[in-house]
This record gives structure tokens, C-alpha cells and sequence, in this order.
């Protein structure tokens, strides 16, 4: 199951909220302009398969233009700021997103059969277990990849990583996709 863990930016040992309920994933990751889905997971196979197998998908999900490319191992332990919105079907193995939404940091540790949207002007990194594979699919950014405010700069090292996290859930392993 996806857990969803919740804190202050600035303070990294408060839990606001840990969840693996599907229903409150959604409603929270909705509140900061983030979505989350489910979606039927095959063998996985080359590249080539994988895009091809996941095309109808993402076209149903995203729409118009889009850059969609199939990532494995991607090193994420640094904060970053996408300049449109990007989705991410994880096909096998598992990885927490950091989502820096205003003033709290939202962990999904996301597994094989997830679909995770990163809103465009959203701060984000990832942590990664073994054989992570996701199909990326990246959306131009618009005035909302624009937004200014203050946001304090994070070092990711300060939250809860993915062998904690995934320690930490209900029956603490991850399944394999």
C-alpha cells in the first residue's frame, strides 16, 4: 500500500498526518494541487514495450503535449522545481516524493501501480529503493510553474528517507512490481 506522511517544512519530526488510506492519499495530495491513481501493472519489458504499453494511459490521463520517457535508478536527493507538471507511473519497485507545497513536505512512497501528478511550481525530490522503474511524462509549464513566494530552501537529508519510511508502514515491506 501507498503511504502518505506529512510535515511541517521546518520541522521534520512532527508528523501532521501518516495515512495509507487511498481515499485521504487523494484528498491531501489534492489540497496542494497534486493528484494521485491506480493503474493495472504488466511485465515489464524494454523500453520500447514500456511506452507503447503505457501510451493509452497516459493520453487519457494527460492530453495534448507531452514528453513521456521510461526512467530507471534516477538519483533524486536534491530539491528541484519543474517548470510544467509531470507525471509518474511506477511499473516496478518503489520510491518516496517529496512534494514542497507552501510551508509542509509531503512523503508518497509510491510502488508499482501508482500514478503520482507533481504540480508545475511545486519544490519536489525523490528517494528510491532498488529497480525503480517510471514512465515520466512531462507537461509544458504555463504562469503556475511561475508562482514566487518564500519557500524555504530544504536539504532533503532532513526528512525521513525511504528506508525509514518504508520501516516505518503497516507490515513495513514493499511489493515488487
Amino acid at each position: 500500500m501507498t503511504l502518505l506522511t506529512v510535515w511541517p517544512d521546518d520541522q521534520p519530526g512532527h508528523v501532521l498526518l501518516r495515512t495509507e488510506d487511498t481515499g485521504a492519499i487523494v484528498a491531501e495530495l489534492g489540497r496542494v494541487g497534486a493528484g494521485f491513481a491506480r493503474f493495472p501493472v504488466g511485465e515489464v519489458g524494454s523500453e520500447g514495450d514500456l511506452s507503447a504499453r503505457y501510451r493509452g494511459l497516459v493520453e487519457s490521463r494527460v492530453g495534448g503535449s507531452c514528453s513521456v520517457g521510461v526512467v530507471t535508478g534516477e538519483p533524486g536527493l536534491v530539491e528541484r522545481l519543474g517548470d510544467g507538471a509531470e507525471d509518474r507511473f511506477f511499473v516496478r519497485g518503489a520510491a518516496v516524493w517529496y512534494l514542497h507545497a507552501g510551508r509542509e513536505v509531503h512523503a508518497v512512497l509510491c510502488e508499482a501501480g501508482d500514478v503520482l501528478t507533481v504540480p508545475a511550481g511545486v519544490r519536489h525530490w525523490h528517494d528510491g529503493g532498488p529497480g525503480l522503474v517510471t514512465v515520466r511524462v512531462r507537461r509544458p509549464g504555463g504562469a503556475e510553474a511561475r508562482r514566487s513566494g518564500v519557500v524555504r530552501a530544504l536539504a532533503p537529508g532532513e526528512f525521513p528517507g525511504f528506508e525509514e519510511l518504508v520501516a516505518e508502514r503497516v507490515g513495513g515491506s514493499v511489493l515488487s512490481g
